[in-house]
């Protein structure tokens, strides 16, 4: 049985499986630094049951080229600051985008 944090990495998506064993197929947003650590954004392709259409995952992340290991933000600190750094990189994204 697979636990909330294996996941199955396949180009620009990642298959996550929850604790209700539901596979959850997401795009790949970002993948980015903060110091020494680095985190993902993911997008679910479908809805998923509990979350509003648009919401998007955070996660910690850690590959070693091979393989793909996620694991939770434990601290509000450390959430707020990933959500801050995400929400720049969208910012930056769509100006960019506009030129």
């Amino acid at each position: 049985m697979k636990q909330e944090n294996d996941v199955v990495y396949i180009e620009d998506t990642i298959t996550l499986y929850l604790d209700n064993n539901a596979e959850v197929e997401c795009d790949i947003l970002a993948i980015f630094p903060i110091k020494q650590q680095f985190y993902i954004a993911l997008m679910p392709q479908t809805p998923v049951e509990g979350y509003e259409p648009g919401e998007y995952f955070l996660y910690r992340y850690q590959s070693d080229g091979e393989n793909v290991e996620l694991s939770d933000i434990e601290s509000e600190e450390e959430w707020e600051a990933v959500e801050d750094k995400f929400e720049e990189l969208l910012d930056e994204e769509e100006f960019n985008s506009m030129k």
